[in-house]
């Protein structure tokens, strides 16, 4: 009670009597009066004044306020509350397309799409308004219980505050059903169909076709992570269609108010031949699991065209799994497999090529005059300068070797002498290995259609300092000198075509409409007889005597066909510290003097696989009778 007027009632209270017991307060119209048994009184003005002033500001202040709020609301944020509450009433999804399929080079589908669904979120409607994202997590956190989300993605696009969240994709109808009977707990979250890609061959075509996953900068999407998927994203995706609905207070939908279909990807034909590149899968597979390499590639050509007829990677991976959501649990045990299956050793991955950069040496010391295919150099097994020694790979070595015969055995004796020079023979010299390497491609990428490629590398002696011994090392395809299995393949081609370095191609055609205008990027580098001196050796290199031992039958077996390659065996230290050996082997056919027709150029890697000849060869001659079957 106020002190004023508690002192002005005072005086009429009774000594030793209680005021809450002899007192009444009434409120009477205009006046407030006390009564008591004596006497009646009136409160003073002063006091009466100040408490109605205090009561009228307060009630001005929340008249104020309110009016205000409703200024800002229907008039400065008029526009974007009418959309809020439209949002919470109607809703546009975005209609995913069907990819284009995908064909190998006879029609055959490697890839096409299945019926599926995909889980959405309108995050407007679990946030309120976008000011509080904590309950469109805990929406994440339920359905990530029954399903597999990607949490870390979804969650830093909530951050970023996107209006629709694609949880998950590419779901059955039997995935959905734990989430279907609950769908009332989960404001915002609507199931949409939307079709799922189908990858027929597995692990087969895993760095090759690539996978698709959830992506987008604009706005989510379905898009291509990898292989021909992202290199070709823009054509295979087609045009997203919408429709626009009519939803409750949980975001599920009412009815449809209008809606646009979507417009399919473009098919595509590719150069590869399904069944060559399943049997170089299953080839692979097998040399590695039996413990003969560590991993591996194949590469196949068309030599007239560029055209890519198989590549091949092992260890890989399951688009599939990769497409319709693979676990963290799964993603770490693939990202940690020391077999490192994401990559792709084809393009992506750059090793010492061997002897099969003897087809290079071999064609720049004929064009460069360091000798002619009729000269002879003495073979005793080794070579040595001052106190180093630079063995060939034979003990003994192979007496007096010249051009063709040098290829036909891979006489590393000989190569060190031309290539840096010994005895009478002035050699090439690094700058000049260095000039025909970069002609025939080494250190430039071939330009495929693919993303991903590496352009290796060709040392030039001025990069660090340089010896001697780097040089002889060099000319045998050892050392600093480093090659793709696809580079290898390219050269390997433009000595099956009549001399044309190509540029490579996987798509042969785009919805079967024509096909892709083939791209050369050197041809001639040599002159036709030199061309023609170093096929003769490649030719030797598969025939009784050679290095190519496996396929020295080849002709009995396919009606007189004959081959042309060469093998290598590259050494490096491994990731134990220990020696180790690559190996590789190279070959085109059908080979005829004079004759440049051949249909197929193939060459075989091995990571961490023994030799050319013993372990990459065998290989290449099952591929190969599967082509001229």
């Amino acid at each position: 009670m106020n002190r004023v007027f508690f002192n002005e009632i005072k005086q009429y209270i009774p000594k030793g009597k209680r005021l809450n017991r002899k007192i009444d307060l009434l409120v009477l119209g205009e006046n407030t009066m006390l009564e008591s048994k004596d006497k009646t009184f009136r409160v003073p003005e002063s006091v009466k004044i100040w408490n109605l002033l205090f009561l009228g500001a307060l009630v001005f202040i929340f008249l104020l306020f309110f009016i205000a709020k409703a200024f800002i609301y229907q008039v400065v944020e008029k526009d974007a509350y009418e959309l809020l509450a439209q949002q919470n009433t109607v809703r546009e999804l975005l209609l995913q397309p069907e990819r284009g399929v995908i064909y190998d080079r006879n029609g055959k589908f490697i890839v096409r799409n299945k019926p599926a669904f995909s889980i959405d979120l309108a995050t407007n409607l679990c946030s309120f308004g976008y000011r509080d994202f904590g309950y469109c997590r805990s929406i994440v956190n339920k359905i990530g219980e029954v399903i597999n989300l990607d949490k870390e993605r979804i969650f830093n696009e909530l951050g970023a505050k996107n209006p629709n969240i694609i949880l998950a994709t590419g779901l059955t109808k039997e995935q959905l059903l734990p989430l279907e009977t609950n769908i009332s707990k989960f404001p915002g979250v609507i199931i949409v169909t939307a079709p799922q890609r189908n990858y027929l061959y597995k692990d087969a075509f895993s760095h090759l076709i690539g996978y698709v996953g959830i992506g987008g900068k604009e706005y989510p999407t379905i898009e291509g992570k990898m292989g021909i998927e992202e290199s070709y994203d823009s054509k295979l995706a087609g045009n997203f269609g919408s429709k626009v609905i009519e939803v409750d207070s949980l975001g599920q939908p009412l009815k449809t108010l209008s809606e646009k279909d979507p417009y399919p990807g473009t098919n595509m034909t590719l150069h590869i031949d399904l069944d060559l590149q399943n049997k170089a899968y299953e080839l692979l597979k097998k040399t590695v699991s039996e413990g003969k390499a560590d991993a591996g590639a194949v590469v196949a050509q068309d030599p007239q065209t560029g055209g890519i007829l198989a590549m091949v990677n092992f260890p890989a991976f399951d688009p599939d799994l990769m497409s319709s959501g693979i676990s963290s649990e799964e993603l770490a045990k693939l990202s940690n497999d020391p077999g490192f299956p994401f990559f792709d050793r084809a393009i992506s991955a750059a090793y010492p090529p061997g002897s099969t950069f003897k087809m290079v040496v071999a064609s720049a010391v004929l064009e460069e005059g360091v000798v002619n295919e009729r000269d002879t150099i003495n073979d005793p097994g080794y070579i040595a300068v001052g106190s180093y020694v630079f063995r060939n790979w034979k003990e003994g070595g192979h007496g007096e070797v010249d051009l063709r015969r040098a290829l036909q055995v891979s006489n590393d004796t000989y190569f060190y002498t031309v290539g840096g020079g010994y005895g009478g023979v002035k050699g090439l010299g690094i700058q000049k290995l260095s000039e025909w390497g970069k002609k025939f491609g080494f250190g430039t990428k071939t330009g495929i259609d693919l993303s991903g490629e590496v352009s290796g590398y060709m040392p030039d002696g001025v990069s660090r300092d340089w010896y001697l011994g780097d040089t002889y090392i060099t000319s045998i395809g050892q050392g600093d000198v480093l090659a793709t299995p696809l580079q290898t393949n390219n050269i390997t081609s433009y000595f099956a075509n009549g001399g044309y370095l190509m540029k490579p191609q996987v798509v042969k055609s785009v919805d079967g409409v024509g096909e892709a205008e083939m791209e050369i990027f050197a041809q001639n580098l040599t002159s036709k007889h030199n061309y023609d001196v170093v096929r003769e050796g490649m030719h030797m290199s598969v025939t009784p005597g050679g290095t190519g031992y496996p396929v020295f039958d080849f002709p009995l077996k396919h009606n007189g066909i004959k081959l042309a390659g060469k093998t290598g065996t590259s050494e490096y230290i491994n990731t134990k510290g220990e020696e180790s050996t690559h190996a590789w082997f190279t070959v085109f056919g059908p080979y005829e003097e004079g004759e440049y027709d051949a249909t197929i150029a193939l060459t075989v890697f091995l990571e961490g696989g023994g030799g050319g000849s013993d372990d990459a060869a065998p290989i290449a001659r099952e591929l190969l009778d599967l082509w001229f079957k």
